[in-house]
């Protein structure tokens, strides 16, 4: 072989190498590059620790699993139900309600929602009458605008977007939901009803769920 189909054999070559890294390096669009590993996950309101919690309704009151509502048919799921379950019974000043999971790493940038309901009217909540607080930190949410639902059987959630730059540590968060005192629902104390909590991130995210929560009510 001489000089010259060497030349061009390896020049050819070096052509392919250089194109075949050129089209696999990773895409920031895609999931290998910056948005590798970002996933949503959701936290049910009836999966967490009830105990302790007392709530109140339109006139009546439940505490604990209690104050879980549905029974996770498809036709409530069909609803929008996450999971066909909700948390109701909010209607009480004081009322907190705790997400606890653990991150793998600490994280920037995390959205949070939370989907919620009313039955209390059309109602709009803000920091002053319902407290979003992320390990100690309170969420400046602004305002959250809930449709009214006339019944719990009926009712219709939304998502809400409360963070989009939520920041985690590595292990441990805590996120909670209390209701303030307020006047939202014609001068009485007024909560939202809580399906889920959806967080974003490129973190993993892990947390034990109590599954038997809605087998338990009823009980002594």
């Amino acid at each position: 072989m001489n000089k010259f189909l060497i030349t061009i054999l390896s020049t050819v070559c070096l052509f392919m190498f250089l194109f075949g890294f050129a089209c696999n390096k990773p895409d920031k669009n895609n999931n290998g590059g910056n948005n590798a590993g970002i996933k949503r996950y959701t936290m049910e309101a009836e999966y967490i620790n009830l105990d302790g919690i007392s709530g109140g309704g339109h006139s009546s009151e439940a505490s604990g699993v209690d104050m879980i509502y549905g029974d996770g048919t498809d036709d409530q799921k069909a609803k929008g139900w996450s999971n066909g379950y909700f948390v109701a019974f909010t209607h009480r000043e004081g009322v907190e309600f705790e997400f606890i999971f653990n991150s793998a790493e600490a994280a920037t940038g995390v959205t949070i929602v939370l989907r919620v309901g009313s039955e209390m009217g059309a109602l709009t909540f803000s920091p002053s009458s319902f407290s979003i607080n992320l390990n100690g930190d309170e969420l400046e949410y602004g305002n959250m605008s809930i449709a009214h639902s006339p019944i719990l059987g009926d009712m219709v959630f939304a998502d809400k977007t409360v963070a989009t730059t939520a920041k985690l540590v590595k292990g441990e968060n805590v996120l909670k939901l209390k209701v303030l005192a307020n006047d939202l629902a014609g001068g009485t104390t007024a909560g939202p009803i809580i399906d889920c909590v959806k967080i974003t991130t490129a973190a993993k995210l892990t947390w034990t769920d109590k599954t038997e929560n809605p087998d338990n009510r009823g009980g002594i």
